[in-house]
């Protein structure tokens, strides 16, 4: 860190310093600049943070629905003057350790951040960002590849483009339109009207000239804010913006301010539809509340807010939450219910899901009616006291997940991008100690905020969402319509010109890049990789008999607690439960004491409380199948909070009528809300679902199996089904099944394994675990051929090929992982992003399961992308290696080991190795297989894939009727029953 006392005022390459803070927070000191001459300003927090973050930041407010913005970030990162390359981005991605690198499209504001523990590789990543943003070359292609480009052919013409298809797949998300157009309507005065992102109709209506244009207005250092982060030197970045982008720009005047919508005097209402293949089912219907309250600049509102909807909505046992599900109005509460920052204003959104249509009245006056009750009778004060226990439990936890660099931009944004200073809303203990105090001061603090910002807020809207089977047909038409429309003008010469355009786009497509623009790209060497593997070093104990496993470190006194129950022994229909009884233990009552009571003990005694399964294969190829207990405590709660959790797995009244019609309604829910979002990964579960017996049935608990197996569950079954509950319980309480993990400050270790050893102990005593025997008869072949087909209501394709890759630890299959990485960066993602326009394409080795997976996300194609993918294998089998691609994709591989872990990922990750035998032993030969990996190993790896492929393979599509209808044409193979997903 820079030593040089710096003073408000000094100026710095162009810059003058306007103010200097100490940030006790962050262990660190901002500085904000202003640069003099375009009055870009630029905040450095500056700390020992290795993980060094920065990001660019732009008001970029939407005037229609074009997604501009939206097509804009795609395209900036794609060549600039300096870096030609068509996908700088990508060419990065490919040979960087970042650990977090992304472009992402707000509402109002468009966000450039990237981050890295090398300090080498975040100025590669800086500087390429910085020419993107400020001197990106906006080619014609890249706006077509990217946005929209009109495509003639002899058949006719139609609009292709990553983000129009993007929007298609966003389009057929239920959930999704819920809260777009639920606060579109609300702020329908301002910016917030329009869909940032875009709308399919409107997108092919953007030309390029209007792209270009949007960039020209927000895109000047005039409108750019620049957030640094981390060990850096005090205005490191300065000399080279000034001399390289700012020198000579001069000021421009944008406007581009947000001010909160004209209050309403009354309530509204506003209908919408979604795409459904349901019929006209409630299942597919959604009924909302929708509020502004106030600006996001208010840091204590901002508190307040967040609170509130932990204590209204935080769990099944919320009491709005739970008033919800027990009205018997509809299936669940939205999962869109919550508040928001994303606005000027924070709109608030609290409803139903699966709900007839003709009941949206009396839905809205339900969540009222609620609310005043609640009002009313006041707030359980155990309640309100825990939901800030575990606000101020955040604050102590040191994060994980994400750069903190990144979390603290996201605070500064409420009140930098809307013209207050950047340290303005940056802190989150003073607001946090400003909302203990006001709740001290005034017991009903939050019930008088529901009284004043919702109950007597009449800028609110009931928001009715229908789901109407023909969505897809009316919006395909209209876009029909109008490129027939165009098509028409354009006339025959026009056409022509259009296909002439096209072949122009398809040879920079196929042309790629020179080797002198691919040299501009900074690349990071061999060398600075770490040497060797960070150990997973641990004290392993007994405790109560059974094996503790105890790592120490810096936690800032929280333990981090993971507790194993070993379930290999289940047979094939109790194991099809575990998922059911997992949820069904964490809502149920405990004892004599009811589901809140219990949530809300677990609020107030734990900082966090999981439980998830985990299964998979061993180093040796053994099946681990474990269910997981994880908890973070502090030490004057963990006394209590073992207890609790004793208590919740060995006797949680698992056989309750009540809880268990819950649990099968959220669990549906769930599954519901998710698969649009995550039909890739449901896809790829269920290719290498075929494959082998473990996968088999890791997809029948967490895959779209167990959700069919979900909705074939009747009402009629629920006695049933809650007998065999409390009978799993009853099996599972066996202390031989535990396996512990504790990660704690030094200090604390041992009386933590003094707690766990009363934990262990008051479970029963039953006989040692043997693994039983499960057999499935479609594994019993030497050949597997398999493709399934699912329909969703959508107007793109999701899909999965599963191969098995050579065994696991073998030269040949480090080989295949490091194809795997080449593929998806290189090749493959030209094709089918670039030329196919899919949002999303992925290949990957499970190393442990033996697995090749290549799947792909918001695809408008289905049969030239599998084509593509075996193509490109293929390619690589005939020796088409680029050993510049093999050494960024083996940095990329290699440099993963650099990634800070926070004490809550490293406690899980060292208990996984631990649970699948993966030694450090194991992981430095891995290192050392993948470092001399050359042209030749590659292609071997590619023909072992090819040659398997021919005996074992697996493949998986999810799509809309209409693409499938369309695609069948291509491949008869397609011509089998889909299986309709219940949406």
């Amino acid at each position: 860190m820079d030593e040089h006392q710096w003073s408000v005022g000094d100026q710095i390459a162009g810059f003058q310093i306007t103010a200097i803070e100490n940030l006790e927070e962050y262990q660190g000191v901002g500085y904000t600049f202003s640069h003099i001459e375009t009055g870009m300003e630029v905040f450095q927090l500056v700390n020992d943070d290795r993980e060094r973050f920065f990001s660019y930041i732009f008001k970029t407010l939407p005037s229609n629905n074009s997604g501009v913005a939206h097509i804009l970030e795609h395209c900036v990162l794609a060549g600039s003057e300096r870096y030609p390359v068509r996908d700088p981005f990508m060419s990065l991605l490919k040979g960087s350790v970042n650990t977090f690198m992304n472009a992402m499209t707000y509402p109002d504001k468009t966000l450039y951040p990237a981050a890295s523990p090398l300090k080498a590789d975040f100025d590669n990543l800086f500087n390429v960002y910085t020419d993107a943003v400020f001197a990106p070359l906006l080619r014609e292609e890249t706006f077509w590849q990217e946005g929209v480009r009109l495509v003639c052919t002899e058949e006719g013409c139609r609009y292709e483009g990553v983000v129009f298809n993007e929007m298609l797949g966003d389009g057929s998300d239920h959930d999704s339109i819920v809260g777009r157009n639920s606060v579109r309507f609300l702020y329908s005065d301002s910016a917030y009207s329009f869909d940032s992102g875009g709308d399919p109709e409107e997108i092919i209506k953007l030309d390029y000239q209007q792209f270009v244009s949007f960039y020209s207005q927000f895109y000047h250092p005039s409108n750019a804010k620049l957030f640094l982060y981390g060990d850096l030197e005090v205005g490191e970045k300065l000399a080279f913006l000034e001399e390289h982008y700012l020198l000579h720009r001069g000021s421009l005047n944008i406007n581009a301010t947000v001010t909160e919508s004209r209050a309403w005097d009354r309530e509204r209402t506003a209908t919408f539809t979604s795409p459904t293949e349901n019929g006209e089912g409630k299942a597919s219907n959604s009924v909302v509340w929708a509020w502004a309250t106030e600006p996001v600049t208010d840091s204590l509102e901002v508190v307040t807010l967040s609170t509130l909807v932990d204590i209204l909505l935080g769990n099944p046992a919320a009491p709005l939450y739970k008033a919800i599900l027990e009205s018997g109005i509809g299936e669940d509460i939205s999962p869109e219910s919550g508040m928001s920052t994303d606005y000027y204003q924070m709109p608030m959104i609290i409803g139903f899901k699966g709900i007839d249509a003709d009941r949206s009245e009396e839905a809205g006056a339900f969540i009222l009616d609620t609310l005043k009750k609640i009002v009313k009778d006041g707030l359980d004060r155990k309640l309100v006291t825990s939901s800030l226990k575990r606000a101020r439990f955040r604050l102590l936890e040191i994060p994980g997940g994400a750069p903190n660099g990144l979390r603290i931009l996201g605070r500064a944004m409420r009140g930098w991008i809307y013209d207050l200073g950047p340290t303005a809303t940056i802190g989150s203990a003073k607001p946090l100690a400003r909302l203990e105090a006001a709740v001290r001061k005034n017991r009903r603090y939050f019930e008088d905020w529901i009284e004043t910002h919702l109950l007597e807020n009449p800028h609110r809207c009931l928001v009715t969402v229908k789901g109407d089977e023909t969505y897809h047909d009316r919006q395909l038409e209209v876009i029909a319509k109008y490129t027939q429309r165009v098509t028409d003008d354009l006339g025959k010469k026009g056409v022509r010109e259009v296909m002439a355009q096209n072949e122009r786009f398809d040879r920079f497509e196929e042309d790629g890049d020179d080797e002198a623009s691919l040299a501009t790209i900074p690349r990071l060497l061999i060398e600075d990789l770490p040497v060797e593997v960070k150990e997973n070093t641990h004290q392993e104990r007994l405790c109560a008999t059974r094996p503790l496993f105890v790592r120490t470190g810096f936690c800032n006194t929280i333990s981090y607690v993971n507790i194993a129950m070993n379930t290999e022994d289940l047979e094939s229909d109790e194991l099809l439960l575990l998922p059911f009884y997992l949820r069904l233990v964490q809502m149920s009552g405990v004892g004599n004491r009811s589901y809140v009571e219990v949530a809300t003990a677990l609020k107030d005694c734990t900082g966090d409380f999981a439980l998830f399964l985990e299964m998979g294969s061993t180093l040796s190829g053994d099946a681990a199948q474990n269910l997981i207990c994880r908890i973070k405590v502090l030490p004057s709660d963990a006394k209590k909070a073992l207890a609790l959790t004793a208590d919740i797995l060995r006797t949680s009244a698992v056989d309750d009528l009540g809880a268990v019609q819950q649990v099968l309604t959220t669990l549906r829910g769930e599954y519901r809300d998710s698969v649009t979002y995550s039909a890739h990964g449901f896809a790829s579960l269920a290719a290498a679902a075929q494959l082998q017996p473990l996968q088999y049935e890791g997809e029948l608990l967490s895959g779209l199996s167990q959700w069919l197996y979900l909705e074939g569950i009747e009402r009629d079954d629920l006695d049933g089904l809650a007998a065999r509950m409390k009978a799993l319980q009853q099996k599972l309480d066996n202390r031989e099944r535990l396996t512990l993990h504790l990660l704690c400050d030094e200090e604390n270790q041992d009386s933590m394994a003094a707690l766990l050893e009363t934990f262990v102990s008051s479970f029963g005593h039953g006989e040692p675990i043997e693994a039983k025997k499960r057999v499935y008869e479609q594994f019993n072949g030497d050949e597997i051929h398999a493709l399934s087909i699912y329909r969703l209501p959508s107007s793109v394709s999701y899909q999965a090929y599963a191969l098995r890759t050579s065994e696991r630890g073998s030269d040949l299959q480090a080989a295949q992982a490091l194809l795997a990485q080449m593929m998806s960066g290189n090749e493959l993602w030209e094709r089918i992003r670039g030329q196919g326009g899919a949002y999303g394409v992925n290949t990957t080795v499970d190393v442990m399961e033996e697995l090749f997976l290549f799947s792909t996300y918001r695809d408008p194609r289905i049969v030239a992308s599998f084509d593509d993918f075996k193509e490109v294998l293929a390619s690589y089998a005939a020796g088409k290696v680029d050993t510049k691609a093999l050494e960024s994709a083996l940095i990329a591989m290699v440099g993963s080991e650099l990634r800070p872990l926070s004490p809550s990922q490293q406690s899980l990750l060292s208990f996984r190795r631990l649970l699948y035998h993966i030694s450090d032993e194991y992981r430095e030969k891995r290192r050392e297989q993948l470092l001399a990996i050359d042209s030749e190993a590659i292609r071997s790896a590619a023909s072992a894939l090819i040659e398997g492929a021919a005996t074992v393979e697996s493949r998986v599509v999810i799509t809309g009727s209409q693409l499938l209808e369309k695609e069948r044409a291509k491949d008869p193979a397609l011509e089998r029953e889909a299986i309709r997903l219940p949406l």
